[in-house]
């Protein structure tokens, strides 16, 4: 599966494209960054010092994109992912920051176009590069991408930046909005899924504490997260989302989904960023979204566990997280 990755690094699209370049099942043929947990400058350095730490720096092209949606103003969710976006991960290398072009969507375009085989894109932030790219070339996309496969909404309206809107979908609507009228085959991986796959406290603890460098910048880089958590809803964990649309993009049976139509409210009033997904129909509108509605976490968070982190957390610890966020009455 050749796939390019359109991120926001950030602590847990850090986890995900960790994921992606240990997974053998996937070739990454490009990383394009933007805006969101981060700013793009920061987003763009986060993947390279990852991919350097992960020693694949010299083989995955990263190019940056938007710094900013396309219509509304920029936020970045530095109370989320700290200051730099990997909360208290440190920098180990030397990586300079650029002033660089706008080249994400034009990288999508070209590799999209020399790919003998149609490619998969994974989106995991705010959908303003992808959104570029269509306004640039359309039918290209629709012949060239296979599916898309996006981290973003929540179909029973309860979000997180909002009471009812998703933040990659808040960032930016109007984009979101374009995505899913591109035609293109769609997964939409929402907050509903995504909110179970949780790595509790004490696995947090156990990274930190490791022995091996490489588990304690993990841990360092999501202790910050499990703070935010903790302070924000008492959570005792953090939740990962981005890696679960990794997992389901190379294994869409780790998930059950149903067609619909989705639509992103675009006012500028509560509802923006809100995605308003027809289960039963009601809109007479096609489908144009496969939307996840149940997923098995834990074998998840197990390859999560295996491919990132080498394996340091017990598998009853990952139990526990998924029980942890499904609660004790609704967990099997």
């Amino acid at each position: 599966m050749r796939v390019i990755i359109d991120t926001d690094p950030g602590i847990d699209d850090s986890v995900a494209l960790a994921l992606a370049a240990r997974s053998p099942e996937m070739e990454i043929a490009a990383v394009t960054t933007t805006y969101g947990n981060t700013t793009v400058d920061r987003a763009t350095r986060n993947a390279r010092e990852l991919f350097t730490r992960l020693g694949v720096g010299d083989k995955i092209p990263v190019h940056p994109g938007a710094d900013r949606p396309l219509l509304r103003p920029l936020r970045v969710a530095r109370e989320t992912h700290g200051e730099e976006g990997l909360g208290y991960a440190e920098f180990a290398h030397v990586i300079e920051l650029e002033d660089e072009p706008l080249e994400a969507p034009h990288a999508m375009l070209r590799m999209s176009a020399a790919a003998d085989e149609p490619v998969t894109l994974i989106c995991l932030g705010p959908l303003t590069n992808l959104a570029i790219a269509l306004a640039l070339d359309r039918p290209l996309l629709r012949q060239q991408v296979a599916e898309i496969v996006l981290m973003g909404g929540e179909p029973d309206g309860d979000g997180n930046v909002t009471p009812v809107a998703e933040f990659n979908f808040w960032c930016d609507p109007e984009a979101a909005q374009m995505v899913l009228q591109s035609g293109i085959p769609l997964r939409m991986v929402g907050l509903n899924v995504t909110r179970r796959m949780v790595l509790t406290r004490q696995a947090v603890d156990i990274l930190a504490g490791h022995d091996m460098p490489t588990q304690r910048w993990w841990g360092d880089m999501l202790r910050f997260y499990e703070e935010f958590h903790r302070a924000q809803s008492g959570l005792e964990g953090c939740i990962v989302n981005d890696p679960l649309a990794v997992a389901l993009a190379m294994t869409p049976e780790y998930g059950a989904a149903q067609q619909m139509y989705v639509e992103i409210a675009r006012h500028d009033d509560a509802t923006r960023g809100q995605s308003l997904c027809d289960r039963h129909g009601l809109t007479g509108q096609p489908p144009n979204a496969a939307v996840y509605l149940a997923c098995r976490w834990l074998d998840v968070l197990n390859l999560v566990n295996e491919r990132v982190f080498s394996g340091a957390l017990p598998v009853d610890e990952l139990s526990r997280g998924v029980a942890v966020s499904l609660g004790p009455d609704l967990y099997q």
